[in-house]
């Protein structure tokens, strides 16, 4: 059967190499149908940067996980882990492309598009959850790092993602993983079976299936050096633990500043800020770095071919993720508590340890009280993910035209339970008026209560979400249309129809604004749909020279009609040298969560001018859990974007290749959320933005009540870099090959705005851009063994998390560079065995900590604090 001149058109963009334009015959038309490469042979480069992540290549990185693997990439960034139980898409994951976040990637399997994740990054954003895709079903990745809204769609503006599964495939295969950290947790166990009958070839059909199941441990703060303690005086920081566990107590008539509840069991501690505090640490409170997490995965892939030139398709799935997440415990925030309460402190022991905390307390004065409850025991937040995809569809050829048609249908269902959670109206009562008459009551004001003091207040809740999409598609394509000087003129072109639709359900009693410490949050039930047509053209202007052209125009029946174009080129001025470049622009239509979803959250937000008003500097003022309001837009405007690449292949021997690209993306019309320490940083610019609480003392702020953050078309932003590849492949003659590649991304500038009105600022170099990002591999193979080291880089930063953030006078100004080591093994002892194992962070190497004012974090990957890890894989083909 002739290769599908789709394919070799899609090629004409980069996505499949650039060679096929000269073939005459099916055995030079294979070359065709490589997607992408390794940079190992000219050959197979286009005019777009495409990275090929092969198994083997996989397998060496030791990655667990989709989210890990990507997050080994120089070209990722912005990943989402989906550790964080208080983010709105809790046990999801993402990664973004060349400094760009997640929801300008467009996430494929096998070339199709996959449903949103039900919830949404920021309560907001619309992302592809990569947990649902298991690693072990993946047999390669490819990476386009270019704009491709021309050809995809508008999220595809930062690049493509596409996982490939195994084709094909006959007899049966089971695999294995084990893995574990150095300190005893984080322990991970993995199984798949993947069977297939049939050989297409031959028998004209194949029926392929596999199931995969992955459990892994949590990984707790308290076994670790780097996170055993929020006192990060050790590495140059400050005491970050707080007095929240224990409790504090202000009083609200005369005092500045809070003080620990009675009957701390610790050595009380003294901030620099002036409170004084009970304190409480990560070891105390069971944090979790990674939560304990369950994924299944079943799916079915079946092609049938009729005759020489038609094949029929279908591949289905079926994905469920568990993530059981620590959410910490419920709190009690700036609680006012007056005289005559019920819970007001009256018993002399605790009134005459109160007045020693604080002499000029007064009995009668109004207090307000902030602490965990942590009697009830802590609130677990249970994530359930299923995901349903079935694809269908078929391709033909008649006469000289070839034909695809597929139908595509995906859901997402997720359910969020959270439990230990406050009923806000019977806990003030309760606080106000006291209980019936054999119930204990809760004391605020005395540690250790029993936890039936507690228990009538706390409820369950339950957050339910889904998103669908409902996608068919059209295309043709032919080879020879016309003759050029350099060769046939290839074309093809296509028609796309998709509906997306959300709907989230908060429970009722978020709803109603009746949970302590959550604002009233709605319901969310929006659609849209999308018509396209495309084309694309290949054009071999002269035997060395390609020029690529792609337009595409949409349809939004929300938001109009966009056209987009593209234009790429490919140049072999020698055969050792290709020059290679692109230009594209991009239309992103708002998400529907951007212009409908409300939320609330809680961030550590640093109140500057309430510390001035106390008299304390910038540089004591230290961080406080802030509540975050904000929402849908529904005036918000689409983005448009222009991206261009120029790059670089060579191979001046057979041994040696080496690219470098430039890319340069230019965005207006950004939207985003108003950073909330910008909002309280500048109060004249949003008079309205930041509500406080009563102050009670004349002259101070009172303490921040919430800030509303909303979402809004920010202006611009323009981000520029360079990747760079190198690959050295060294043979040893009858001692196996030895090979080394060296990987780069550098960002050159990364400038945005917050406001339309504000001057553009470079992000470059500081903590939430760090400046490069590097990868060196060296890896060697003899007759059926294999071993590799990978050191993985990280840029040093200036100590600020942007440039709109003071770096604090007390610190160092930079925080550095660091290097860590990861070893991978690989022994083929029989046929059809093959087993791999390897150890991450094999030094054991604590990441640079930023002690800066605006970070309190630590640099590179989150899994290098979890200290060397260990791991082994089996695979064995009955």
């Amino acid at each position: 059967m002739r290769v599908k001149t789709l394919a070799q058109a899609i090629a004409a963009i980069g996505l499949l190499g650039s060679g096929y334009a000269h073939a005459a015959d099916d055995s030079q038309l294979e070359r065709v149908t490589i997607t992408g490469s390794n940079i190992k042979r000219i050959s197979k480069e286009g005019a777009l940067p495409v990275e090929v992540l092969k198994r083997e290549d996989i397998e060496k990185t030791g990655a667990s996980t989709t989210v890990q693997l990507l997050d080994n990439l120089t070209s990722s960034g912005s990943v989402l882990a989906g550790t964080n139980s208080a983010s709105f898409a809790a046990g999801a994951a993402t990664a973004g492309l060349r400094g760009m976040s997640s929801k300008y990637v467009l996430v494929l399997i096998n070339g199709r598009r996959l449903p949103n994740y039900a919830m949404f990054i920021s309560g907001t954003d619309s992302f592809v959850d990569l947990n649902t895709i298991p690693l072990a079903m993946i047999d390669s990745v490819e990476i386009l790092r270019d704009g491709a809204s021309a050809i995809y769609g508008s999220d595809a503006v930062a690049g493509v993602i596409n996982f490939k599964t195994k084709r094909n495939f006959q007899g049966v295969k089971a695999s294995t993983r084990y893995g574990q950290t150095e300190d005893g947790d984080g322990m991970e166990q993995g199984a798949g079976l993947m069977g297939g009958i049939g050989d297409l070839g031959k028998d004209g059909q194949n029926f392929m299936w596999s199931f995969d199941a992955y459990h892994r441990e949590p990984v707790f703060a308290s076994k670790h050096e780097p996170t055993k303690t929020l006192d990060y005086r050790r590495f140059g920081g400050k005491d970050t633990r707080s007095g929240t566990l224990w409790g504090s107590w202000k009083d609200y008539s005369n005092g500045k500043f809070y003080n620990p509840l009675p009957g701390c069991p610790k050595a009380l501690v003294t901030l620099p800020n002036g409170n004084t505090i009970c304190p409480s640490d990560n070891d105390e409170l069971g944090t979790q770095l990674s939560p304990r997490t369950s994924r299944y995965g079943l799916n079915g892939n079946y092609t049938k071919r009729i005759g020489s030139d038609s094949e029929l398709f279908v591949e289905a799935s079926v994905n469920r993720s568990q993530t059981s997440l620590d959410g910490g415990y419920a709190w009690m925030s700036q609680v006012q508590i007056k005289n005559g309460y019920a819970a007001y402190p009256t018993n002399p022991a605790t009134l005459a340890a109160m007045r020693a905390l604080y002499p000029q307390f007064t009995p009668g004065d109004t207090l307000q009280v902030t602490r965990s409850l942590y009697e009830l025991g802590k609130s677990m937040v249970d994530v359930t993910a299923d995901t349903y995809r079935v694809a269908a569809g078929g391709s033909t050829t008649l006469g000289d035209w070839d034909f695809e048609g597929s139908v595509n249908l995906g859901e997402s269902k997720v359910t969020m339970q959270t439990s230990n959670a406050i009923l806000n109206a019977p806990f003030m009562n309760m606080l106000q008026n006291g209980v019936p008459a054999g119930q204990p009551m809760f004391n605020p004001f005395a540690q250790n209560n029993q936890s039936g003091s507690l228990s009538p207040y706390a409820t369950n809740l339950t957050n339910s979400a889904n998103s669908k999409l409902q996608m068919l598609e059209l295309k043709t394509s032919k080879s020879e249309l016309a003759q050029l000087p350099g060769g046939p003129l290839g074309f093809a072109t296509g028609v796309q129809w998709w509906h997306e639709a959300i709907e989230s359900s908060p429970d009722a009693l978020i709803r109603s604004g009746s949970i302590m410490n959550y604002a009233a949050q709605q319901g969310l039930q929006a659609s849209r749909s999308v018509a396209a047509v495309y084309a694309e053209l290949s054009l071999p202007v002269i035997k060395n020279l390609e020029a690529q052209l792609a337009v595409r125009a949409d349809h939004y029946n929300d938001f109009g009609d966009t056209v987009n174009p593209k234009f790429a080129f490919s140049y072999r001025p020698w055969q050792q040298v290709m020059f290679r470049g692109s230009a594209t622009s991009a239309f992103k239509a708002p998400s529907l969560p951007q212009l409908y979803a409300s939320r609330q959250a809680y961030q550590s937000i640093y109140d500057y001018a309430q510390c001035a008003d106390k008299g304390i500097s910038a540089a004591n003022c230290t961080l406080v859990k802030q509540q975050i309001r904000s929402g849908g837009n529904p005036s918000l405007k689409a983005e448009t974007n222009k991206s261009y690449g120029l790059g670089v292949v060579l191979q001046p021997m057979k041994e040696l290749s080496a690219s470098i690209d430039w890319y340069k993306l230019d965005q207006k019309d950004t939207i985003q959320s108003l950073p909330a320490q910008y909002v309280v940083d500048h109060p004249e610019l949003f008079p309205s933005y930041v509500v406080r609480k009563p102050s009670g003392i004349a002259g101070i702020r009172g303490d921040i009540d919430y800030i509303s953050t909303p979402y809004a078309n920010a202006g611009k932003t323009i981000t520029s870099g360079i990747d760079i590849d190198i690959q050295y492949d060294l043979s040893l003659d009858g001692y196996g090959k030895l090979s080394f590649r060296e990987q780069q991304t550098r960002y050159l500038t990364y400038q945005d705005t917050v406001l339309p009105t504000d001057p553009l600022l470079e992000n470059v170099d500081y903590g939430g851009m760090p400046r490069w990002k590097n990868l060196f591999t060296v890896d060697y193979r003899y007759d059926k063994y294999s071993a590799a080291i990978t050191a993985r880089s990280y840029a040093g930063y200036k100590n600020a998390a942007t440039p709109r953030d003071s770096i604090a006078a007390n610190v160092p100004q930079r925080v550095p560079s660091y290097t860590a080591f990861d070893i991978n093994f690989g022994v083929r002892p029989l046929k059809t065995l093959e087993i791999n194992g390897g150890i991450r962070n094999v030094g054991n190497r604590v990441p640079p900590y930023a002690a800066g004012a605006s970070l309190v974090t630590f640099s590179g990957p989150s899994t290098d604090l979890w200290g060397r890890t260990y791991y082994i894989t089996a695979d064995y083909k009955f």
